[in-house]
């Protein structure tokens, strides 16, 4: 197997769990409170953040990789 070929896996890795900062105070977060399947292909997180409080969301794509 080729570098080249891991890459799609590597992109969809790091951008499903790129850790979001507060819309607030810019603080990076770590772990979501919750998480949800809302369709196929997309995962909802809500976010509490430790340094203000601010609750928020994000939603991630996953959608499949080719092989």
């Amino acid at each position: 197997m080729s570098h080249l070929n891991a890459a799609p896996a590597v992109f969809a890795f790091a951008r499903y769990f790129a850790r979001p900062l507060c819309p607030s105070c810019n603080h990076e977060q770590f772990v979501p409170e919750r998480s949800a399947f809302i369709d196929d292909g997309r995962i909802r997180h809500g976010w509490l953040c430790e340094s203000c409080g601010h609750c928020f969301c994000t939603t991630v794509e996953i959608g499949r990789l080719s092989s």
